[in-house]
């Protein structure tokens, strides 16, 4: 048996959807941000308004990434780790409407989780704090499901 995949996905979308949520707009199988083909759809008869696959993960809490940061150093740059945690996913997110962060949850004083919406944003926020701030940098992917879990210690 193969892996599962993203059960929020549908096998074919339904054409000129927006998320009222998060204000994506899909088109041509594909969501994506743009804020005046938006603000020209809400309300009319030429789209459809929605809960985007994205946006319905957050709100049933279903991640497929987890990272988790710990160690002493975590502890003493906390708020510049989680500064740059925010701005990758941000900047990420703009490209990828697929990709955000579901939430970030301390652990005491020296260790963060931070539950994604993808795989993908939980390797990259991983990576870039480790090129940030070196450490030790660990993958451990699920065999079955869409799942991964990255640590991070320094």
């Amino acid at each position: 048996m193969g892996r599962v995949d993203d059960p929020y996905m549908p096998a074919e979308g339904q054409e000129a959807s927006i998320c009222t949520t998060c204000k994506a707009v899909y088109q041509n199988k594909r969501w994506f941000f743009d804020d005046q083909m938006f603000d020209r759809l809400v309300g009319t008869d030429q789209a459809r308004e929605v809960t985007c696959p994205t946006c319905r993960k957050i709100k049933d809490r279903y991640y497929e990434g987890e990272l988790t940061l710990s160690g002493e150093f975590l502890g003493e740059h906390k708020e510049e780790i989680l500064t740059l945690l925010k701005n990758e996913a941000a900047r990420v997110s703009n490209r990828s409407v697929d990709d955000r962060i579901i939430a970030i949850k301390e652990e005491g004083k020296d260790k963060l989780v931070v539950e994604t919406t993808t795989e993908k944003l939980a390797q990259h926020l991983g990576r870039a704090v480790y090129k940030a701030y070196k450490g030790d940098l660990e993958f451990r992917w699920s065999e079955m499901n869409k799942f991964v879990r990255v640590y991070w210690k320094r």
